[in-house]
Formats: C-alpha cells, sequence, structure tokens
C-alpha cells in the first residue's frame, strides 16, 4: 500500500486504546480545512453512524479529503478512508481506501481477523492480535484514559500499518488552550514521534483535542524544515 505524505498528516494517529472510556460518535460529522500558510488547498469530512456488521454493533466512519483551489490545480487529490470498527472494543472489521493523488490511484479492500488480514491488494498478512487501522485509531485515541495521564508521558502502541506492524510512539504534552478563527479552545495535546523522518522541524506534527465530553480533533500542525501546514476545524 502506498501512502503519500498528505495521508500521513491528515491521518497522523492509529493507536491502540486499551485504557478506553465509553464515548458515543454515531452521527458525528466534522468538518475541517487544510492550509498551507495562508493557502486554503483542501478539506475534511469525517463522517460517522452505527451499523451491524456480522451482528456487531459498529460504527461505520468515513474520512473524505481532496484538494481545492489552486492546490488542487497543482496536484490533485482525493483520499477516502474507511472503516468499519466494533463500537465496544473499537477494533476494526473492514478498512477501505479509495485514494487518487496526482498520477497514482488505488482502492483497497482489508478485512481483519484476530490473528490475519486479508487486503485484496497484497494477500494474507499474519498478525498476533486485531490491531487497529488507521481510522479506528483516531477513535480510540479519542477514546483513551486521559485522565491517567501525566504530561511528557511516552505511549506507544503496535499498529497495522502499510503491511507490517509498526510501533507508534505518542507524547502527551499536557493541556492547552489555543485560538482558531477568533474562538479559544481548551485542548489536550498530542506529539507523535517520526524517527528517520527528515522532513519535518523538531516537534514536526502537533494535534489537539477539545477538552470536552466530545474530544474533537480541532487542530493538527505540521511544521516542516521549510514551512508550515494545518488541519483546522471548521464550526458549524
Amino acid at each position: 500500500m502506498k501512502h503519500s505524505v498528505l495521508s500521513i498528516i491528515f491521518l497522523i494517529f492509529a493507536v491502540s486504546g486499551t485504557a478506553q472510556q465509553v464515548f458515543n460518535f454515531e452521527g458525528e460529522t466534522l468538518r475541517y480545512n487544510a492550509k498551507y500558510g495562508f493557502i486554503k488547498g483542501g478539506e475534511v469530512i469525517i463522517s460517522s453512524k452505527k451499523v451491524k456488521y456480522n451482528d456487531v454493533d459498529c460504527y461505520d466512519v468515513k474520512i473524505d479529503m481532496y484538494s481545492i483551489g489552486l492546490v488542487n490545480d497543482i496536484f490533485h487529490f482525493h483520499d477516502i478512508f474507511r472503516s468499519i470498527f466494533s463500537k465496544q472494543t473499537l477494533k476494526p472489521y473492514k478498512f477501505i481506501r479509495d485514494a487518487h493523488e496526482g498520477s497514482y490511484s488505488q482502492y483497497e479492500e482489508v478485512v481483519y481477523y484476530d490473528n490475519y488480514v486479508e487486503s485484496s491488494v497484497n494477500g494474507r498478512f499474519e498478525t498476533s492480535d486485531r490491531y487497529y487501522d488507521i481510522v479506528s485509531g483516531i477513535f480510540a485515541l479519542r477514546s483513551y484514559n486521559w485522565a491517567k495521564l501525566n504530561t511528557n508521558d511516552v505511549l506507544v502502541f503496535p499498529i497495522y500499518f502499510d503491511e507490517k506492524i509498526v510501533n507508534t510512539k505518542i507524547v502527551y504534552k499536557g493541556k492547552e488552550k489555543i485560538k482558531l478563527n477568533g474562538k479559544y479552545y481548551n485542548c489536550h495535546k498530542f506529539v507523535p514521534i517520526f524517527d528517520g523522518v527528515k522532513m519535518f522541524s523538531k516537534e514536526g506534527v502537533s494535534v489537539y483535542f477539545s477538552d470536552d465530553y466530545k474530544r474533537k480533533p480541532i487542530l493538527i500542525k505540521v511544521n516542516f524544515r521549510v514551512g508550515s501546514f494545518k488541519v483546522e476545524y471548521v464550526e458549524k
């Protein structure tokens, strides 16, 4: 599976939630603007609904992200990531990626089992557990028991990503108030660690979740060695 930098930035968190709390994400729709500097170059929509899959109560979550305006003229992209995962465990049953990035395109379906995954592109991959995909992992982090975290605690989780198991490291940076489009948000800040990735500055990526019962992703900041990139929540 090929993943562009844009895809990895938008779907920056894919983590396990072993210390979960119960949240209701049914019927949620979140909208975002993607900006490079002052230029709005894309939009992201995250939507969720409740479904039955193999007689299990699940969420069906879709992340739709696409380029607009000048960025679209230079580099067109339209990626759709979809995951069907258990409401109780947040573990996935099916993952779909429909990617169109410049001249590259790919459609893939991945079905998850307890000890292997089956990809329509890459075939069978053996695992020792039912790991999260890159969509259900976002909701697992939102359901994590943040009350147990202290500033600079490091979370290390194995995830299934790109036909291999990757140990994802995330640093909890505590609470922070941020201003976005004239409004203040109380947030929890997380910083993922990208070993060996040279395109980012020292604190390459920061993600802010609202400090309330919804725990919405409010802001993703990506600091390159030259320039910066933001994905900003759009208030209804």
